[in-house]
């Protein structure tokens, strides 16, 4: 199992010197390209983040923040996160984020739906996929074993050691990464296949 270290970011990190996290020792980040349906939602920082990650030798996943309330709703989200990714690639997969409170109140079978649908539509044009949740999310709200057949498992756990099977493993929100002003998530890549 390999234990790769990476970020994740988004326009709360503000600007980041992307060289300087290169010679930190990061090889590997996800950026938040956006949030809902419309593609106006991209993350401020996405197009400089992507651009400069990039010019630094960064590899690079993405992943779309979903406060989608149906399957339909999945799809424009999907549609929305296609826009902002066009003519962009990637080397780790781009990522559904579902943690969103207003979702709370879908029974599992629906949310594991809105998932399928999402990744389903991005993985139609040829990207790969995959879904980041927390640990609660992944045992009482989606399906897991489901998802983990066909699709990329992020999972976000703050503690000692990941208690579900993941490709990443999100393990802090309190890292110091030179080149970056605020605390960033540090992650670990187990699964090389995904690169």
């Amino acid at each position: 199992m390999a234990n790769i270290k990476c970020i994740d970011v988004s326009e709360w990190q503000g600007t980041i010197d992307w060289k300087k996290v290169k010679e930190s020792g990061i090889e590997f980040a996800i950026l938040r390209a956006g949030f809902g349906r419309e593609s106006s939602q991209v993350d401020d920082e996405f197009e400089r983040n992507y651009k400069n990650a990039k010019k630094a030798g960064i590899k690079l996943g993405a992943y779309w923040y979903s406060y989608a309330d149906s399957v339909a709703d999945a799809e424009r989200e999907a549609k929305a996160c296609l826009t902002v990714l066009k003519g962009k690639t990637f080397e780790l997969p781009i990522y559904y984020d579902l943690e969103d409170n207003s979702q709370l109140d879908f029974d599992k079978k629906t949310l594991t739906a809105i998932v399928i649908m999402f990744c389903n539509t991005v993985k139609a044009k040829g990207f790969n996929v995959g879904v980041y949740a927390n640990l609660n999310w992944f045992t009482n709200y989606l399906d897991y074993e489901v998802l983990k057949k066909h699709y990329s498992i992020w999972l976000a756990q703050y503690y000692k050691t990941n208690q579900l099977d993941c490709d990443i493993w999100q393990h802090s929100s309190q890292g110091a990464v030179k080149g970056i002003l605020n605390s960033v998530d540090l992650n670990v890549i187990f699964n090389t296949k995904i690169i």
